[in-house]
C-alpha cells in the first residue's frame, strides 16, 4: 500500500513538471511562442478613417493635415457605410497580413493574423 502511494505521488509530480515545461514552451510544438496568433481591434471611428482616407486616394482628392475630407457630392453613394465597409475590411487585410474575424456587439472590429 506505501509503495502505491509513493508511486502515484512521483507520477503525479512528473505529470506537473511536464505539464509547466509545456505551458513555458519548452516542449510541444510552439517552442518561444512562434505559434501565437496576434489580435487588432479597431473601433468604428478608426475603421471609418481608413475606409475614407482609401476612397480619397482612390479618386485622386487630397486630405488637409488635419485630417479633414471633402466629398464631392456624386460620391456619396460610394462612402456611405453599406458599400464602404467592405473596402474598409480589405485594406485593413492588405496592411500586415490581418485576417477579418468580427465584430463586437459595441462596433470594434477584430482581425487575427
Amino acid at each position: 500500500m506505501k509503495n502505491t502511494i509513493i508511486a502515484l505521488l512521483v507520477t503525479i509530480l512528473l505529470v506537473s513538471i511536464v505539464n509547466l515545461l509545456a505551458s513555458l514552451g519548452f516542449l510541444g510544438g510552439n517552442a518561444g511562442g512562434s505559434g501565437r496568433a496576434e489580435y487588432k481591434a479597431l473601433n468604428s471611428q478608426q475603421m471609418d478613417a481608413i475606409g475614407f482616407r482609401a476612397i480619397a486616394e482612390e479618386e485622386g482628392i487630397e486630405v488637409s493635415e488635419e485630417g479633414e475630407i471633402n466629398f464631392p457630392q456624386e460620391l456619396v453613394d460610394k462612402i456611405a457605410k453599406v458599400n464602404m465597409l467592405p473596402r474598409t475590411i480589405t485594406e485593413v487585410e492588405k496592411d500586415g497580413d490581418w485576417s477579418f474575424v468580427g465584430v463586437t456587439a459595441d462596433n470594434h472590429y477584430l482581425f487575427k493574423r
